[in-house]
């Protein structure tokens, strides 16, 4: 039977879909060359601060505390997904910023830097599919 899922884990499992297409969204709209969505860009970048990096902090604070009995291989996953999330996110900002001020000058950094964009597309996927199977392995089965 599968575990009582918390509240604060599904919401986070689920945000995290809606901020994935938000990230495709900003990028998408700088590589096609239209508007910079700053305000987007800012509700994004706030919002995965105050609420799911929160819960990494929390969940990996539970777990080093003995709050909750995972296996060894587990916490070992959960540090590697909370590592890679918290850079994920990290390089998201500085991409962003650096991104809404090359528009402000008639530049188009995502569009213009390719390797660099694909990169980081492929960074915050890994992040967001392993936080997704870890959610399914933790509660789901």
């Amino acid at each position: 039977m599968p575990a009582r899922i918390p509240a604060f884990s599904i919401f986070s499992a689920v945000s995290e879909l809606f901020v994935t297409a938000g990230v495709v969204y900003v990028i998408a709209r700088n590589w096609t060359r239209r508007a910079f969505p700053l305000g987007l860009f800012l509700v994004i970048a706030v919002f995965e601060a105050f609420v799911n990096v929160f819960y990494m902090a929390t969940k990996s604070a539970r777990a080093a505390a003995g709050a909750e009995t995972i296996s060894t291989g587990m916490k070992i996953a959960f540090a590697a997904h909370g590592m890679l999330s918290l850079l994920a996110y990290l390089v998201f900002v500085v991409l962003g910023v650096i991104a809404w001020q090359e528009q402000r000058a008639g530049r188009y950094f995502f569009r213009e830097r390719p390797g660099v964009t694909w990169t980081f597309a492929v960074v915050w996927a890994i992040s967001v599919i392993s936080g997704e199977v870890m959610f399914a392995l933790r509660y789901l089965r």
